[in-house]
Order: structure tokens, then C-alpha cells, then sequence
């Protein structure tokens, strides 16, 4: 007796349709990094900045509480395509307000979602925060324009799970079309 679809061919099946859409959306997400070796400077003082995961056609202008914001260093293009790791000393301007303020490493790339901003958090100057003190304002968004959107996503994501589907087929059918062993004549 032959059935149609065997309960591990349909686990399989079901497997690469869940499986390799995710997959391939993931795959397209950028995870660029942004690290300081300490977490507070003073005012004119400098600090190591560490990134990682940045593309490799574009150099990487670090910037100072926005995307937008005071240019404080550029990191020439990443040699590595895997890992696109720097370290570069950056000097805090001398006039920037003590308080908590965003290191910002931005890319002009468009290669899948390269070119999105990084950022760390620093504290400059020594004093610590006062608990229950109005912090200084802080940006309000960090733009990110480019890069695929959600519904490019998903079409990567259905396009992925069709190409499943038409393979599991394809299998299914050439699987079907082995001819059946004759069965044991009873006696």
C-alpha cells in the first residue's frame, strides 16, 4: 500500500517551508556592533572605539550623538568581508556637554543592510548622574533610510518557501513514478 505523502516526507516538507524562509530573512539583517573600551571620557579626551560587521565598500564615519551629528573620526573600508572589525581612537570634542551622549558609526553603503547606524552609549565627564535628575535631551530617532523593508522581506521570505514547494513537488512526483514491486502472490 502506497500513500501519497509518507508522515516524515511531510515533516520534511513542512520543515523547508518553516526552515529556509527564516533562514534567508535572517540572513539579510545586518548585525553591525559598536563597543568603547571605557564607558565615560572627559571633554576633549579620547576613547577607543571598537566596531565590527560593517561592509566592505565604504569607509565608516563615527559621529557624535546622531547619524547626522559632529563628524569625529573615519575608518577606512574594512579589509575583511567576514568581519569588518575596527578600532579607532576618537576625541570627544572639548565643548561637549557632560551627560550621557551616543557614539554614532555610520556607512554609505547600500549592499544588503550594510550602512545601518551602530551606536554605543558614553558617559562624558566623570560625574556620575544624579539619581532622579533630568537627563539632557537626547536625539530623537537615529534615521535609517536604506536597507530592505519589511515587505522585501517577505517576499524574500515567500519567494524562498515557493522554491521549497516546487522542489518537494518535483520530489514527490519523481518518487511517485518508480513503478510499484508486484506484490507476493498469496497462497
Amino acid at each position: 500500500m502506497t500513500k501519497l505523502l509518507r508522515p516524515s516526507t511531510l515533516a520534511a516538507v513542512v520543515a523547508l517551508v518553516l526552515i529556509v524562509p527564516a533562514s534567508l530573512a535572517f540572513g539579510c539583517v545586518g548585525l553591525m556592533t559598536l563597543t568603547t573600551a571605557t564607558s565615560a571620557v572627559e571633554p576633549g579626551g579620547t576613547v577607543v572605539v571598537r566596531g565590527g560587521a560593517f561592509g566592505q565598500d565604504a569607509p565608516i564615519e563615527i559621529r557624535l550623538d546622531s547619524p547626522q551629528g559632529p563628524l569625529l573620526a573615519t575608518v577606512p573600508k574594512p579589509e575583511s568581508t567576514m568581519t569588518g572589525r575596527f578600532e579607532v581612537p576618537v576625541v570627544i570634542p572639548a565643548g561637549t556637554a557632560k551627560g550621557q551622549h551616543l557614539i554614532v558609526a555610520v556607512q554609505d553603503s547600500h549592499h544588503m543592510n550594510t550602512g545601518s547606524p551602530a551606536r554605543a552609549t558614553i558617559q562624558v565627564g566623570a560625574t556620575a548622574p544624579v539619581i532622579g535628575a533630568v537627563p539632557p535631551p537626547r536625539p530623537a530617532t537615529l534615521a535609517a533610510d536604506d536597507g530592505p523593508s519589511v515587505g522585501s522581506l517577505a517576499l524574500i521570505g515567500l519567494g524562498a518557501a515557493a522554491v521549497a514547494l516546487l522542489l518537494a513537488a518535483l520530489a514527490s512526483m519523481a518518487g511517485g513514478s518508480r513503478k510499484a514491486r508486484p506484490e507476493p502472490a498469496k497462497a
